[in-house]
């Protein structure tokens, strides 16, 4: 699959307002994140999302985790202090070399945390089999289905037996005239994303339903163990939190 659409505009973005790109508040528009904030939230989130491993009991083992569309490291930093290997991956070169900056100013785990640009429709800088956790918040959304499916299908693939990947879809705009609107077709939409926000380059939106998305983690081999409803997508998406996990050789001979 072509990526350089995706590529192009993400690595404008990372220059030209990173942080807002990455979490997308309004009122944090024209870099009015401060970077104390900015990283405090991610603290947050890896924190709350590891709590529902422990809720759920799984993902006990915690030495490697890949943080899926790592921006400028905010997520990855977190799981640093969890994790005694993170590496963050993301599609934009200028991404990449912000969260090698954060990192090495702000994160006092900077040794664990290591950051690769990944601009292909699959996840082969990691081998099969490697990995405690795969992470993706906010990310899948921007991409079209066909390569969100090609990631779950690399998700599961580069997981250990019992490792878990979280992850976050939106499944579909609600029936409010916001809903209606934000179902138009991206080039449309985009239209408006430039007017409003003054950039060349856009964040666009692309939903998968959650039967789709339940059925190409099946496809891929994956098992669900939740899926929970999640607003960090904002109205007026209907959007999920998957937990997923990696059969081990045991499970799959429960099942023959």
């Amino acid at each position: 699959m072509d990526l350089t659409h995706l590529q192009r505009n993400w690595d404008d973005l990372g220059r030209v307002d990173p942080m807002w790109a990455i979490l997308a508040d309004p009122t944090r528009h024209g870099n009015r994140w401060t970077r104390d904030d900015f990283f405090a939230t991610g603290v947050q989130e890896v924190r709350r999302y590891l709590d529902l491993l422990d809720e759920l009991g799984v993902g006990a083992r915690r030495e490697v985790a890949v943080d899926f569309g790592s921006g400028a490291g905010r997520l990855t930093q977190a799981l640093s202090s969890a994790y005694a290997k993170v590496v963050g991956l993301d599609i934009a070169e200028s991404m990449t070399a912000l969260a090698v900056r954060e990192n090495l100013e702000r994160n006092p785990h900077r040794e664990r945390a290591s950051f690769v640009t990944n601009s292909a429709d699959h996840l082969g800088v990691i081998d099969s089999d490697s990995v405690d956790l795969v992470l993706s918040i906010v990310v899948l959304q921007h991409m079209n289905n066909a390569l969100k499916s090609a990631y779950l299908r690399e998700f599961v693939r580069v997981l250990r037996p019992h490792g878990v990947a979280v992850f976050t879809v939106p499944s579909h705009a609600d029936r409010s005239l916001t809903g209606w609107v934000r179902r138009l077709p991206n080039p449309v939409q985009n239209i408006y994303r430039r007017h409003r926000y003054g950039y060349r380059s856009v964040m666009e939106f692309h939903a998968m339903s959650r039967t789709e998305v339940e059925a190409a983690v099946a496809a891929a081999g994956g098992d669900i163990v939740t899926v929970r409803d999640d607003t960090m997508a904002g109205p007026p998406w209907i959007s999920y939190l998957y937990v997923v996990t990696k059969p081990g050789p045991e499970d799959r001979s429960d099942r023959k």
